[in-house]
């Protein structure tokens, strides 16, 4: 049985360098209104200046007020998620930048009383860092982290019953190919499953989700999507651009299962930056990973 959906996005782009990335949510949704004026949707913005800067000193300067105004975002957010299991539906969270992923999987992760889950996360980096192990002082680098325990204390007791919310052998990143050296070192330490990039492109995407699926040592599931795991030329629309990403058609097939899998408990879409996508390419890719998450074009989509 199909689920219904409610998308919930969040107006924030405190942890990235370019916070343009705030407008994606809105930009997002009310794209996705036009085409379904009656889906559940709802929209938090944190941000009062205008324009919105484009560029950060790094490290940045201004961290600390920073990481205050991602807590009080990603506190909303976990209540949101919360209330959406609650009543039903399927969370499908917009961003923002990526830490707002800390206020995501928190909300699951208090939905479902402390029971462990796996984490698919798709980037091209593997933001894990904390402030002793980034060079760019970017929050937006270190939500991984910080649901492995690791971090501010102001994130990693975000959530009713304690961190970490993740345990390290339920996470699995695919498309990854650029990171610090501290962060990789933290997750080797942890056995956290990687796929990197050329992996990927090696054996196929699709065949690294079914090896990873087939191996999951929990009942359920959530995906964490960063537009940035996408090749450039597929998605420009984003603040760190990376060649040698994933194609994005690679997704649709995988997507367009969980709106009939229960195991899997939301999906989130983050570091969409509409002020630099050329001719909605990126935009017209979230949509069509949202319409496979709400198996609108199911059968076009279907894989083994």
């Amino acid at each position: 049985m199909k689920r219904q959906i409610a998308l919930i996005g969040v107006g924030s782009g405190w942890g990235a360098p370019d916070q343009r990335t705030a407008r994606g949510a809105e930009v997002i949704i009310n794209h996705i209104q036009q085409k379904y004026p009656d889906i559940k949707a709802s929209l938090d913005y944190f941000h009062k200046n205008s324009p919105l800067p484009e560029t950060a000193t790094k490290p940045l300067a201004d961290h600390d007020v920073r990481c205050k105004h991602i807590t009080r975002a990603i506190s909303i957010l976990s209540a949101r998620v919360q209330e959406a299991l609650h009543n039903g539906y399927f969370p499908i969270v917009i961003g923002g930048d990526h830490s707002l992923a800390m206020g995501t999987w928190a909300g699951v992760y208090d939905s479902i009383k402390h029971n462990n889950f796996s984490l698919l996360w798709f980037d091209a980096h593997m933001d894990a860092n904390t402030i002793h192990t980034s060079e760019s002082m970017s929050p937006h680098g270190m939500p991984l982290a910080a649901l492995l325990g690791q971090g501010y204390e102001e994130w990693t007791k975000i959530n009713e019953y304690g961190c970490p919310i993740l345990k390290a052998e339920n996470i699995y990143q695919f498309g990854i190919r650029s990171y610090d050296d501290g962060e990789k070192n933290f997750l080797s330490t942890h056995n956290v499953h990687i796929d990197y990039a050329e992996t990927c492109a090696k054996i196929g995407l699709k065949e690294c989700i079914q090896s990873v699926m087939k191996n999951l040592k929990t009942n359920h599931y959530g995906i964490s999507i960063d537009v940035d795991a996408f090749d450039p030329t597929f998605a420009p629309g984003t603040g760190t651009t990376e060649p040698g990403g994933l194609n994005p058609t690679d997704m649709l097939s995988f997507l367009s299962k969980i709106a009939h899998d229960e195991r899997c408990l939301a999906l989130e879409i983050m570091e969409f930056n509409p002020d630099k996508d050329i001719r909605n390419q990126t935009l017209n890719w979230i949509t069509l990973f949202i319409e496979a998450a709400m198996s609108t074009n199911h059968d076009d989509t279907k894989g083994n």
